[in-house]
């Protein structure tokens, strides 16, 4: 528009909810919570035809920021308002995951319990629900029938629900990690057979974590490199802590130490591969949260560690 000599342009048109949700969503897949919550706060005052996945985006964000209890009652309340819709649907699996997240792993199972008695379900809620479910019975220490029933869902096909696919495999590879802590290395004869069967665990969690990685979500990508690393140090320590077999002389002892502290020290330099990998996925994803710091300290801790005077062992 042309007044006189002077052009005049029309205001831009207002952000319509749909275009709120969807770069507040955006903000949150890299990270950026805080302009995220800004975003879905202003797209849920408007009305509109999104406005369940609004509120279920609330709910995603604040379970990513680890609030447990806010993320709950978002999810609830999407349930409650929209209790037909497919949100709905992610919003009552992913209450059952922040249960599990606080340690109410009972409250997670029977919610999980509920969801597949409650009526029909398509293939993707019942591969959700049984994958919420084996999840749920691995934090509670039901091991054997945990795994069974997240491999079977695993291998019954895939869908775009790659949230609960990626903790599904976090979930094996803490179990793996778990099992391998577990085999402590004793005895003579026995110490190089464990430590064979500790390092396959360990390979094995590695191999789970490369598929997780590939599903492209951040937070437990993040969380299975800082369990990796750490389970490669937890190993170096054991082994350099292993007193000499009794076959070995006393005399000898300092140079049998000396030779496992050079073969071991490769698992350091896995465990800050891992850390360091971790740090570079969240500065490249924009990713905050508590697993970033926690995966920044222990690289940092352990590259000054790697770079002072040779560790001496216990």
């Amino acid at each position: 528009m042309i007044a006189g000599d002077v052009e005049i342009s029309a205001e831009p048109p207002p952000p319509t909810q749909r275009e709120l949700l969807d770069e507040g969503v955006a903000l949150r897949r890299v990270g950026a919570f805080a302009d995220a919550v800004g975003l879905l706060d202003r797209a849920a005052q408007l009305s509109g035809e999104v406005s369940d996945q609004v509120a279920y985006q609330q709910g995603v964000l604040a379970e990513v920021s680890e609030q447990w209890r806010v993320a709950i009652t978002a999810y609830e309340r999407v349930a409650e308002r929209w209790p037909s819709s497919t949100t709905a649907s992610d919003a009552r699996f992913r209450r059952a995951y922040c249960l599990e997240e606080l340690g109410e792993h009972k409250a997670a199972i029977r919610a999980v319990r509920a969801l597949q008695r409650s009526g029909n379900w398509s293939d993707v809620d019942d591969r959700s629900m049984a994958l919420q479910r084996g999840i749920t019975e691995l934090r509670a220490g039901r091991s054997r029938r945990g795994i069974r029933r997240i491999l079977k869902a695993l291998d019954s096909g895939t869908d775009e629900r790659t949230w609960i696919r990626a903790k599904a495999r976090l979930a094996l590879v803490r179990a793996q990690l778990g099992a391998a802590a577990s085999v402590r290395l004793k005895g003579d004869k026995k110490a190089a057979k464990r430590l064979k069967k500790r390092s396959q665990l360990i390979s094995s969690a590695e191999n789970q974590a490369i598929v997780m990685f590939n599903l492209s979500e951040p937070e437990f990508a993040l969380e299975g490199l800082l369990l990796l690393g750490d389970a490669y140090v937890r190993l170096y320590e054991d082994m350099v802590s292993y007193p000499p077999p009794k076959s070995v002389p006393e005399e000898q002892h300092e140079t049998y130490r000396e030779v496992v502290l050079d073969k071991a020290s490769i698992l350091l330099t896995k465990a800050h591969a891992r850390y360091d990998e971790g740090v570079r996925v969240a500065t490249r994803t924009q990713w905050v949260g508590s697993v970033t710091d926690r995966l920044r300290v222990a690289r940092d801790a352990l590259a000054a560690q790697l770079a002072g005077d040779p560790v001496v062992a216990p």
